[in-house]
Parts: C-alpha cells; structure tokens; sequence
C-alpha cells in the first residue's frame, strides 16, 4: 500500500487540559507516516510545556512567544506543511486511532478526489459522547450544501486534502481572523477548484463547549461580526458563483464595507440585539440558564423592545420543561 507523509497541523493555545490526550490519539494512530506541526500560540498555561514533554521525532514545535491568533498560526503552519497529504487536529478534540489510516486508504482509492471528510462525535468536558453526525459523500449534494446556511457538508477540522488543494487555495483569509467561519469559506473556496467527499465513519471527537452562564457580552465591533460573519461569508460564496470572484479577491473595500454594514446595522441600531441572538444559540445549544440570563441583559439594554421579553418568557419555558 502507498504511504505517503501525511502533515497534521495543530493550533494550540491555553489547552492544557485537553491537549495530552489530543497529542496521544495521534500517537496511537495506526498509521505511522506522519509529521505533526504544532504552534502554542502565546498560551498562559502549561501548554507549552506538555507539548514540549513528547520526545518523538515527528513532532515539529514552532512555538510563539505572542499570541497571534488561531487563523495565523493555522496559515503559518500550513505553509510549513511537507507531506503529500494534509490534515488537522484541533488541540482540544481527540480522534480514533484509525482515523488516519481511512483517510489514506480513502483518497489513494480515489484519485479525483481531493477532499475528504469523516464523521465526527461531539463530545462534552466530562468526555461524554453528547451527538454524533455525518456528512454527505455524494459531490453532487455537498456542492448543494456548501452554500445552505444549517447544512455545511464538512467538519473542518476532520479534512484530510492533498497538498495540490493548499499549494493552489493557499491559507484562511485574513478577514475572518478572530471573527470565525474562516475554515468555512476556506473549504468552499477548496470545493469550487476541487472534488471532495466523506466518509461516514465517527472518527473525529470534538470538544462540544456550550454557552457559559456568566459569561459577560462585550457589544463590541468584534463581536457583532461573529454574530453576521456567516451571512457575509455566504455573499462572498455566492459573487464568486456568479461571477467567479468576489470583494475580497478584488480589493473592493467600499463594496466589503457596503456589505458589512447591511448586516451590522440592526445591531447598531438596536444593542440588546445581539444579546438575544446569544440567548438565541445557549437555548440551542442546551444552556437554558445561559439563555435565560443573556435575555434578561438584553431587556436591560432596551426595555423597550418587545422582543426581549419574548426571550425571557421562551427561556423560562425551557427551563421549567428542561
């Protein structure tokens, strides 16, 4: 069978408490033709230091003193990257010791297809399995997903691609940097050059972090974008259909701002909007107090808005049924 060096990247930063067990589900990975490219990235824990605590001659440290962020490090080490194919493990998710080796065998067996994909599993901070899901295989649907808002048809972080996709895609684009969604457009962008599946197996474990209940909102520029970053990400995807490019790849700075504000001005306009839009995800995502309380600020910025209390009185609904 053809093995060639298969490249991980892994991003690290304040993961201590997880990233042993990342770096030893590597380690016991069935396939053994592997580099892994690790960056602690400015942590203020011990992270640096378990990382450097594996003595093995596959393991590349590319450590920083300052935090730069996960998209910049995760471009950085791509760059870095030496094998035939490449792929990534989030320093906080784990994946099964086989996990490599279907990968492998899957894009040898297909040679027109560059991407590809796995099943994964969510799993909670206690390291229960909380869900598990599965992403089309067939090109023909994920071409369909890829610009669907509630179906992406990957993980990100479950890919495998060959080293042609990143030579000719290159890395995340600086305008989602701390803001999200980079891995999204990263990949739609990898799908309008090449072919990609999945395969349906759960071999990828991601950390499933819900809403915390105290955590405080900071109504800041930064912040509304996460909230709208998905929309803009879409408008770009759907210019690059059309037209084959889109304002980022043309430098169109008035149209990109055009485009930013149409979706953060309701939230200018109206503050304790954002505030229901994170109550919003905690109650989906199982965090009912969270939501209850991230209401309750949000009536506090605008008492005004019969909204808010819409939100408080869904929120209690959940928590008295929960």
């Amino acid at each position: 069978m053809k093995q060639p060096l298969v490249s991980v990247i892994m991003p690290a930063y304040n993961a201590e408490k997880y990233i042993m067990q990342s770096l030893h589900s590597l380690l016991a990975q069935t396939y053994t033709n592997w580099e892994l490219l690790v960056a602690d990235d400015g942590s203020v824990d011990t992270t640096r230091s378990l990382i450097d605590s594996f003595d093995d001659t596959r393991i590349f440290r590319f450590h920083q003193a300052i935090n730069q962020g996960y998209l910049k490090t995760w471009n950085s080490l791509l760059q870095k990257a030496r094998g035939e194919y490449i792929t990534f493990l989030d320093a906080d998710d784990y994946i099964q010791e086989e996990r490599l080796l279907l990968l492998v065998n899957f894009l040898n067996s297909h040679p027109d297809v560059h991407i590809c994909g796995t099943g994964i599993a969510f799993v909670d901070n206690d390291q229960q399995v909380v869900g598990e899901r599965t992403y089309p295989s067939d090109w023909e649907q994920i071409q369909t997903c890829l610009y669907d808002p509630t179906r992406f048809p990957f993980c990100g972080s479950a890919v495998m691609i060959r080293r042609e996709v990143a030579e000719a895609v290159g890395g995340y684009r600086d305008f989602f940097d701390r803001v999200g969604w980079e891995d999204h457009d990263w990949l739609i962008r990898c799908c309008e050059r090449y072919k990609a599946s999945n395969i349906p197996n759960i071999v990828y474990y991601y950390r499933h972090n819900p809403s915390s209940v105290t955590r405080a909102i900071d109504v800041s520029v930064r912040s509304v974008r996460k909230l709208v970053i998905k929309k803009i990400g879409l408008e770009l995807a759907n210019q690059r259909l059309q037209t084959r490019t889109d304002l980022l790849m043309c430098n169109d700075q008035a149209g990109l701002q055009a485009l930013i504000d149409k979706y953060e001005a309701p939230y200018r306009k109206d503050p304790s909007r954002i505030y229901r839009m994170m109550s919003y995800r905690s109650l989906q995502e199982g965090d009912v107090q969270g939501g209850l309380s991230l209401a309750l600020q949000g009536t506090r910025q605008n008492p005004l808005h019969l909204s808010n209390y819409l939100m408080i009185f869904r929120s209690v609904i959940r928590r008295i049924f929960s």
